[in-house]
């Protein structure tokens, strides 16, 4: 099958805290997985690229959490969804250059 047209499947593998208490234990992190399935044809024009990013980060804040204060309720929760949001982002445009 041509490489162009065979799905690619973009898993970005996230922890994140199961709570949001003051001490997080690692008992308490869960990891969590979205897969975001494209090809390489999406990813061939600038408009593909912007809107596979666009679903990289749309799941990293389902994941991570809102990231902005008036919905995490507390400036640590933010931090701590910011800092999760930024790794999955990086992490999944990493694996996308990887493949690409």
């Amino acid at each position: 099958m041509n490489k162009f047209i065979r799905p690619l499947v973009l898993t970005m593998a996230l922890a994140i805290p199961a709570v949001a208490s003051a001490e997080i234990e690692s008992s308490q992190v869960n990891e969590v997985e979205v897969r975001i399935t494209y090809t390489n044809c999406d990813v061939a024009t600038s408009s593909g690229r912007i809107e596979l990013e666009r679903q990289v980060r749309q799941a990293a804040e389902k994941v991570c959490g809102p990231q902005n204060l008036s919905r995490t309720g507390s400036i640590r929760q933010l931090m701590i969804n910011k800092d999760c949001f930024e790794k999955a982002v990086a992490n999944a445009l990493r694996s996308i250059q990887a493949t690409g």
